[in-house]
């Protein structure tokens, strides 16, 4: 998929769809002015205007308009929390990313955000994903250098699933959505096969959705404090053998049986590659290709000055391993320190009239019959797999070039070693790779290299070592108590259960997984996919006949009515400024705890925490900024496959003096942490404001002795006698509340 970039204009639906985009690289980067020494000012979201730091993604209410059949809006919706939850989950930034449900079109909004669309694209395209930058850049300082701040940004997924890449339960919708959702939050193309690599060369799967440079590309950006004390860095630089620098340079810094984590360089020819795990890399620099940069404006959009004007990009080089070699075998090992600089791997390369290769892919022929990877497969699995118990590792490869591609001359897979055979098929655009793997290599994704006869072309994550078959469904039997049986072949502990896009939690039995099907409604018919940490999954062998599972209705313990439906909402808003318990009540759903997301249609308003008080029954703390866009906003609950919606039944009122302003979640007063029987509770006033005098406090009904009172402080004790769960404190005046949920914990 090519993901796209608008820069200096606005983000809006209808401008998106007619605007020409760009494609996309490792940053948005501007520069200060046209001469050096040259420092990236990179384009991210501000993290000061967020939130709690926190990022809301908001889906559009109409979803995709075409379903590939068994396909659903929850699957879809399913799909988008869990590659937001990937980003999410990132150790090392500061960023966190919230799923806030679905919006109406063209709500007005402050807070920045992220809205998740979904329109016709054009041939060739999975995806789009683009942020929204200022015509006239401002520069801000923050916790990580300067940067120009994103107000917003769009991701674009397909109007029909029944096109590439949906339906929305296989992988590569997922790891699409990853890709976009990547785009959104500020990062462009590498060329290392992670996540944020161009769709053709991309290696990444529901078990390894992202890789070494995606995490050093976004702890760029949003990184928290003092992360790069866990981490190395390299720098360098690029020239001609006149001098001359190159720029816009790929260098990438690859470990024979690790990571690859990459930077462009700087207009000097200058880089820095952060966020290298510790270790010992292979360093090597080589051209972009020649799809990375189109003149139709469709391709690779280099950095801009300040003034909006572009900076030059340098034309194809040949491709060099340091010090200043062709071949792997004869490349100096570059060590990385965490918390350390290694300076000084520099490149002299020779300028060429095209680049010799790019874009390969690889894929494995997969026999249905043996279910096994095999010269004379029938079923084509990009990119490739390789078992290594089998006598011998078979893999086929697809090339590109200006002109027609060489057949190289030899393959070597870092860490492992060359290819014995090499066989062209027709045109020198296809060969077929035999490798012999020691059945003890580690699974996992291994380099290629190729070597041109006069230039090196290097493929990271090119192929995936694993130990054994792909898995395979047998059988998928609805249990008397609820639960499912799945039974399957070539799965382990680790193996995962989707219905459709949504995870279902059970238990390992051998040859089989016991499973809870997530709620649904009667009659729904779910496709189920089974999922492995070595990246395979059971639509390798089933995608033409996967199995299903039909919700009969049979079971009260996971099936809900048919149409699930809001019943009241109290309060109905809320003042912009102030936070608030928000109670809701529906009819004919069926809630669990840790499996209900609510969203209020808005980036304005953040949902702090959610409790289940009964399957009809939740309660959500929100909480929304003083300059909180003010009008009607879209309630939505997302349950298993359920999606409940309210449209105008939530409102954003203006400020009010009086209101009690409290941030939410309380906590322990002595630890910070967990609140529990006995404990002391502080709780502090939300967005610069002050708590007024003579406060009340109760909790669940009670009365409760406040210990210590200041305008900017409130602590008090939690009864001994409070049972665990959901609480709810009310804070009162003379002449006004409010109630938030607190959470009471055993320890």
């Amino acid at each position: 998929m090519i993901a796209r970039l608008l820069r200096r204009r606005a983000i809006l639906a209808a401008a998106l769809l007619t605007a020409v985009p760009a494609q996309a690289y490792y940053h948005y980067v501007y520069y200060s002015g046209r001469t050096g020494p040259f420092t990236p000012i990179r384009a991210q979201f501000n993290l000061a205007a967020l939130p709690g730091n926190t990022l809301t993604f908001l889906v559009a209410d109409s979803g995709p308009a075409i379903y590939f059949p068994n396909d659903s809006f929850a699957s879809v919706l399913a799909e988008v929390r869990q590659a937001i939850s990937v980003w999410n989950n990132v150790p090392n930034s500061a960023l966190r990313l919230n799923f806030g449900g679905v919006e109406s079109a063209n709500q007005p909004q402050s807070t920045p955000g992220v809205d998740v669309i979904f329109t016709d694209l054009p041939p060739g395209i999975l995806g789009l994903g683009s942020p929204n930058l200022p015509a006239t850049p401002t520069i801000v300082n923050g916790p990580n250098g300067p940067f120009v701040a994103i107000t917003r940004s769009t991701v674009i997924l397909t109007n029909n699933t029944s096109l590439s890449p949906g339906p929305s339960y296989l992988e590569s919708y997922f790891t699409t959505a990853v890709h976009e959702i990547g785009h959104a939050l500020g990062l462009q193309h590498t060329w290392t096969g992670s996540a944020m690599s161009q769709d053709v060369i991309r290696n990444t799967s529901r078990a390894r959705p992202i890789d070494a440079d995606d995490i050093a590309s976004l702890s760029v950006l949003y990184g928290a404090s003092n992360w790069q004390s866990n981490f190395g860095s390299i720098t360098g630089r690029v020239t001609l053998s006149g001098g001359a620098p190159v720029a816009l340079a790929s260098v990438v810094a690859i470990s024979p049986n690790g990571p690859a984590v990459s930077a462009l360089t700087n207009p000097d020819g200058s880089y820095t590659i952060s966020g290298i795990p510790p270790g010992s890399y292979l360093v090597y620099a080589h051209p972009l290709p020649p799809d990375a940069i189109l003149t139709n404006g469709s391709g690779l959009l280099p950095p801009e000055d300040l003034g909006g004007n572009s900076f030059p990009v340098s034309g194809p080089f040949t491709t060099q391993f340091y010090p200043n070699t062709q071949s792997v075998s004869n490349a100096g090992s570059v060590p990385v320190i965490a918390g350390q600089v290694t300076s000084g791997p520099s490149f002299t390369v020779a300028p060429r009239s095209s680049v010799s290769m790019y874009d390969v892919v690889t894929y494995s022929a997969l026999d249905p019959s043996t279910r096994t990877y095999t010269y004379n497969g029938s079923i084509s699995i990009p990119p490739g797999f390789i078992n290594v118990n089998q006598p011998q590792g078979v893999m086929f490869v697809n090339m590109n070039a200006p002109g027609g591609t060489p057949t190289p001359q030899s393959v070597t897979m870092l860490g492992v070693g060359p290819a014995y055979f090499v066989q062209a098929f027709g045109q020198p655009t296809q060969v077929e790779l035999a490798f012999q793997i020691p059945t003890a290599a580690p699974p996992g994704p291994r380099h290629l290299v190729f070597n041109l006869n006069g230039d090196v072309y290097v493929l990271p994550n090119g192929v995936n070592l694993v130990q054994k078959a792909p898995p395979y469904i047998d059988s998928v039997a609805a249990n008397s108590d609820g639960t499912a049986t799945v039974v399957a072949e070539n799965i382990a502990a680790d193996s995962r259960v989707f219905f459709d896009g949504v995870q279902a939690t059970g238990a390992f039995n051998g040859n089989s997984i016991t499973v809870t099907p997530p709620p649904a409604s009667p009659g729904q018919v779910a496709t189920v996919t089974i999922f492995n940490s070595d990246g395979q999954n059971s639509m390798f062998l089933q995608s033409t006949n996967p199995p299903t599972y039909a919700y009969s209705g049979s079971s009260p313990a996971f099936a809900a009515a048919a149409s699930a439906q809001i019943q009241s909402v109290t309060p109905q808003a809320i003042p912009a400024g102030t936070s608030s318990m928000i109670d809701i009540f529906t009819s004919g759903a069926n809630f669990a705890q840790g499996q209900v997301t609510v969203g209020f249609g808005t980036s304005d308003i953040s949902v702090t925490g959610t409790w289940v008080v009964a399957p009809n029954h939740i309660q959500v703390n929100i909480t929304a900024p003083p300059n909180a866009r003010l009008g009607s906003t879209e309630l939505s609950i997302v349950s298993g496959y359920q999606v409940i919606t309210q449209p105008f039944s939530f409102q954003i009122q203006p400020s009010n003096s009086a209101a009690i302003a409290v941030a939410t979640p309380a906590v322990n007063a002595i630890t910070g942490g967990n609140l529990t029987p006995g404990s002391y509770a502080s709780i502090f006033p939300a967005y610069g404001s002050q708590f007024p005098g003579n406060m009340a406090i109760t909790l669940n009904g009670q009365p409760v002795a406040i210990q210590f009172n200041s305008p900017t402080q409130i602590n008090f004790q939690i009864p001994t006698s409070t049972p665990i769960g959901a609480g709810t404190l009310k804070l009162s005046t003379s002449s006004t509340s409010v109630s938030i949920a607190v959470e009471i914990d055993s320890n």
